[in-house]
């Protein structure tokens, strides 16, 4: 007891903040100490919904480290907190690689293009490069007690003869293993054609969100 009085006493006095808990009347009382809210021009980067199917309102937001390494944006987390009935919130999950950083998009800029809420589902966008264009769509869902990469959507274009609708894109749902890609015949043809081929990787086990690398390939969900 008298360690305990003297660690309070003590960190009151150097003015060290104590850990944030997993639970707080405030979603952003959850953020841990030396992250903040990624706030953009348009507001913070959080969206609302029920991502657990109990009819309460949940929150993700995007989190960025207050600093970072020299010449380098700062870190970013994915957090997600469940709504509870008496109004509070409960951290979920902080998945700490699963946001590209600022200056990970290339000539084109920031790549985090989206987050938002799809059929209890969470879709995180991102889209960057310079000619040649490169973007990606994940799809993340509460199963099981874990969070889960159910969907992904990758694709690649050059933009002086393509766009997003015609270039090359790879569509996986994860949950059944059907997948559908479109390529483009010949990049350098003056009229861009391309063919649909569809199929089926088989049911892998699905990649938890704590796992997943958003500098990574799809190797990471495909293997």
């Amino acid at each position: 007891m008298k360690f305990l009085y003297y660690f309070i006493v003590v960190t009151f006095m150097m003015g060290i903040a104590a850990p944030k808990m997993n639970e707080a009347n405030d979603v952003t009382s959850l953020i841990p100490i030396g992250w903040q809210q990624l706030v953009r021009q348009s507001g913070p980067v959080k969206v609302e919904g029920d991502l657990n199917k109990d009819g309460i309102q949940d929150v993700a937001m995007v989190i960025e480290k207050l600093e970072s390494a020299k010449d380098q944006a700062p870190e970013r987390a994915l957090l997600i907190a469940f709504g509870n009935k008496d109004g509070t919130y409960t951290r979920s999950i902080m998945a700490d690689k699963a946001i590209l950083k600022a200056d990970e998009g290339g000539i084109w800029g920031d790549p985090l293009a989206d987050i938002h809420i799809d059929r209890g589902s969470l879709v995180v966008s991102f889209y960057g490069g310079s000619n040649f264009r490169w973007y990606g769509n994940y799809r993340f869902r509460f199963q099981d007690e874990d969070w889960y990469l159910i969907g992904a959507t990758v694709g690649s274009f050059y933009s002086g003869t393509m766009t997003e609708t015609t270039g090359d894109e790879e569509d996986y749902n994860l949950l059944t293993g059907d997948y559908v890609k479109r390529i483009v015949d010949d990049p350098k043809a003056e009229k861009i054609t391309s063919h649909t081929i569809t199929g089926n990787i088989g049911k892998k086990k699905l990649l938890k969100l704590s796992d997943f690398v958003a500098t990574g390939s799809t190797d990471q969900f495909l293997k």
